[in-house]
């Protein structure tokens, strides 16, 4: 193989190489919140990523990851902050590679003993959250707040969630998780995950994870039950 044969051998390659490598890497941005410290229990999270193409990225919440959906680029979306220290990570991943922004936010709200956070994998699509408390009261978008403080505070209907439930002060006994598969957009299928956290912060945190297939839309399903116990008593 003489010289030129071989400059052109190493130009092809290099030619086939640009066009797999195209794009960049996405570049994502957090516009809201800024970081620094807030009263608010409600947090709006804004921002953007340079690929438009991607229709999802991922949300990072203390370390727990849910879909992030993505409007050309944009995302949009509520979640319910913990007391004091939040991390908030948003990444994205393309065929070039990933990109990743992070946030720190002190939240100088009331303590959550409970959540439970509903995100799923398809998008356009409308499933409701519906978390049955230990006394038979059912917390929905219909009766968004329980006689024992047990509140629904997001409510997502275009796709992805998240969707939360919190309660300052959690009952002893059973919860049930209903989801309601409202509207699936056309989707043949979609597949939840519901995360519990119980007694935030102190030594009697618990975490619960849940994953459900919904084929059909209609009708609750229930995704999962978990149990409150009651704190030990020290002499």
């Amino acid at each position: 193989m003489n010289v030129r044969m071989l400059l052109s051998l190493v130009m092809l390659l290099l030619c086939g190489a640009s066009s797999a490598w195209g794009k960049d890497a996405p570049k994502v941005t957090i516009a809201t919140p800024a970081g620094g410290w807030t009263s608010n229990r409600v947090a709006r999270i804004t921002g953007s990523i340079s690929d438009t193409s991607l229709r999802v990225g991922t949300l990072s919440v203390n370390g727990t990851e849910r879909p992030l959906p993505l409007r050309n680029g944009d995302f949009d979306l509520s979640l319910v902050l913990s007391p004091g220290m939040n991390v908030i990570e948003v990444a994205a991943v393309n065929e070039a590679g990933s990109g990743r922004a992070k946030v720190s936010v002190f939240a100088k709200v009331p303590k959550i003993d409970l959540r439970v956070v509903l995100s799923w994998d398809t998008d356009g699509t409308d499933l409701d959250l519906h978390v049955v408390e230990p006394s038979g009261d059912e917390a929905w978008y219909g009766h968004k707040e329980t006689a024992s403080g047990g509140s629904l505070d997001v409510d997502v209907t275009t796709g992805y969630g998240p969707e939360i439930y919190t309660q300052a002060n959690s009952q002893e006994g059973t919860y049930k998780i209903l989801v309601d598969y409202f509207s699936d957009n056309g989707n043949a299928q979609t597949e939840v995950k519901v995360d519990v956290l119980i007694h935030e912060g102190t030594d009697r945190e618990e975490r619960h994870s849940f994953r459900h297939m919904l084929t059909r839309t209609g009708g609750k399903f229930e995704v999962g039950t978990f149990e409150v116990k009651a704190a030990r008593v020290v002499q």
